[in-house]
């Protein structure tokens, strides 16, 4: 919406957005209560999922839920039935930190869909919300992510050339993406965001278990500041298995992150460039430059095949 609407026009498109989704579980046989209040507290709706109920938080809001906001949707979860588990919905998606909140916590009762995934969702021959509630359930059950995309059903067709990419966040996926587009055919490559550092090599494994036929995986992280300790938690994380088995891994971390390495941004600089503006700029890059500057990033042109070994 337009950054000037009014309270009014925001509310309506909320209340749009929650008859959606009841009509949406409704049709699944899910049957979906909507917006009721316990005592002292409100909830969005429930529904049930294979006969066990779930409780439903639902937001469209212009910036990313933070990670206050999932703790007071764990707290009503929380205090429900034992076992009880919560679904967030957030179309604008989660700050890094709010996924990696869940990740480093004790217990997990939530898992999250994003815009992204209400889209492939929505599509004509579209994941199905059953289906993606059993994926995100088992991902988090088998690796405890609150958090892994739901694959595109547009690319279904795995071959053992597949390239997958798993990076932090949307704004290194679209940087990524575009580097890679002119060299990848669009089946060929897939570009997925963990939202957190500390949720990338759960997304990793995740893949691993979904792709087996994928023949290199890269995971790339942050530095910030730090990227010896960085990349030794990524180590650590990573199953062992993974790395005798399967799919070559191969880590890149970037210091301070990947936009300041790829100058897009300057050292210290908060405000990154809009999507427009990205495309721009990434495409007059000296690749060599950078690689002969920056070992990481050589690592990364090469797995992305952007430079000839």
């Amino acid at each position: 919406m337009p950054d000037n609407s009014s309270s009014a026009d925001k509310q309506r498109r909320g209340n749009q957005f929650e008859q959606v989704l009841y009509m949406m579980f409704a049709a699944a046989g899910m049957e979906p209560r909507t917006r009721y209040r316990p005592i002292g507290e409100e909830i969005d709706g429930s529904f049930l999922h294979h006969g066990r109920p779930m409780l439903l938080e639902a937001k469209w809001t212009r910036d990313p839920v933070p990670a206050s906001t999932l703790y007071q949707f764990r707290g009503k979860v929380d205090g429900k039935l034992i076992g009880t588990l919560g679904v967030f919905i957030s179309m604008a998606g989660y700050s890094n930190d709010a996924v990696d909140a869940l990740v480093a916590g004790k217990t997990l009762n939530l898992i999250l869909f994003d815009g992204s995934d209400m889209r492939k969702i929505a599509r004509p021959n579209g994941v199905g919300i059953e289906k993606a509630l059993d994926l995100k359930l088992r991902a988090a059950a088998e690796e405890g992510t609150p958090y892994v995309p739901l694959p595109d059903p547009a690319a279904q067709t795995l071959t053992s050339q597949k390239l997958v990419v798993i990076v932090e966040g949307h704004y290194d996926a679209r940087i990524i993406s575009i580097l890679a587009h002119k060299y990848y055919a669009e089946k060929m490559i897939s570009v997925i965001p963990a939202m957190g550092r500390l949720n990338l090599p759960l997304v990793a494994q995740v893949q691993l278990n979904q792709f087996p036929e994928a023949k290199e995986i890269v995971i790339i992280a942050d530095g910030d500041g730090m990227p010896a300790e960085v990349r030794l938690d990524l180590e650590r994380a990573i199953s062992p298995a993974a790395t005798t088995q399967g799919p070559r891994i191969t880590l890149v971390i970037l210091e301070p992150d990947l936009e300041t390495a790829l100058g897009l941004i300057l050292p210290g600089e908060r405000r990154r460039p809009e999507p427009p503006k990205v495309a721009e700029r990434l495409l007059k890059l000296d690749l060599w430059q950078l690689a002969e500057s920056n070992p990481e990033l050589a690592r990364l042109f090469h797995a992305l095949k952007l430079l000839e070994d």
